[in-house]
């Protein structure tokens, strides 16, 4: 199992209306095909000094061949999504981490 985190600096000015749209459009439409499960949405416990505020959003996702699959099929759609509606005021970047069991 891996999971996909993306960390996002959000600024001030959209982040009431950024929120809203991550909770009720971008993970709705992020998990419909499937591929992608078991969302988390949350806030960093950080200080900015420009003022902007950090999320983080994470996804399970079963192995790098359907995260890829999520890519080149949802994904690319999903990130002009986001930046045709909020440009440059969403900043982010993305990391896959492989899920270690510990007993």
């Amino acid at each position: 199992m891996l999971i996909i985190n993306t960390t996002y600096q959000v600024s001030e000015s959209c982040e009431k209306e950024w929120k809203e749209w991550v909770c009720t459009e971008y993970i709705p439409e992020v998990i419909a095909p499937g591929l992608l499960i078991q969302p988390r949405f949350h806030r960093l416990l950080i200080e900015n000094e420009s003022g902007n505020q950090s999320y983080s959003l994470q996804f399970q996702v079963q192995d790098l061949e359907t995260l890829e699959d999520w890519f080149q099929n949802h994904g690319s759609k999903m990130q002009k999504n986001l930046s045709d509606r909020f440009q440059e005021k969403i900043l982010g970047f993305t990391t896959v981490m492989e899920v270690i069991e510990f007993e």
